[in-house]
């Protein structure tokens, strides 16, 4: 996506949504608040306590050092001041992955390589991984493509830790992954079948998703 069209694919969120997602966020996201006082806030999102169902309280920390503390429902308005660094968050997924990753360089053929190479890993009786059906002309699509295969290895790696595992997994010689808009897996033949949004951000703890998913079909 053009770093100048960004903002199109940003949709309309709550202050709250927009604060747990920023509380998420490995790194500092600057924000701004507005109350209903007329305080305006600047700074990093530190904490979100829930004293009970009625009463949450927000915890800022401003770049001269100040802690503030107030309760959300005093919140009027949020202001993201470093959007690009919350673009997959601002958009709900419409933007799959962060504008920096971008920079990344993956071909189709690349990653037809890489694929082939590394398919090993997820079974030395695995013989063919399909994308074929993929929409691969956009490179945040081949990215997560990778991003799967990651967490679809992980996922095997924990359901073949025992015997039992290893014997219901060998039955798999063929992996293929397909679009449609939710996560589905089924099993035809030998030929596991991942479906999934490979253009939209993938879901958090995949891993953990894909390997509950495989248990209730092996």
């Amino acid at each position: 996506m053009e770093k100048t069209s960004y903002y199109k694919a940003f949709v309309a969120q709550m202050p709250e949504v927009i604060l747990q997602s920023i509380l998420k966020k490995e790194e500092p996201i600057l924000i701004a608040i507005s109350l209903t006082n007329g305080s305006y806030i600047e700074g990093t999102l530190l904490d979100i306590s829930e004293e009970n169902k009625h009463q949450k309280s927000v915890c800022i920390l401003s770049e001269n050092d100040n802690v503030s503390f107030f309760n959300i429902r005093d919140i009027i308005v949020v202001t993201v001041k470093q959007p690009k660094k919350m673009v997959v968050e601002l958009s709900k997924g419409a933007i799959s992955r962060p504008l920096s990753s971008t920079n990344q360089e993956l071909t189709v053929l690349q990653l037809k390589r890489w694929l082939n190479n590394e398919k090993s890993l997820l079974g030395n009786q695995i013989n063919d991984l399909k994308i074929d059906t993929l929409n691969l002309k956009e490179l945040n699509n081949r990215l997560n493509v990778q991003d799967v295969f990651a967490a679809l290895q992980k996922a095997i790696n924990n359901i073949t830790t025992d015997n039992l595992g290893k014997e219901a997994y060998q039955v798999l010689d063929t992996i293929v992954f397909e679009q449609t808009e939710t996560l589905q897996l089924k099993i035809q033949s030998k030929t596991l079948i991942i479906s999934l949004a490979i253009d939209k951000a993938l879901p958090e703890n995949l891993a953990n998703t894909l390997e509950e998913k495989l248990l209730q079909i092996l």
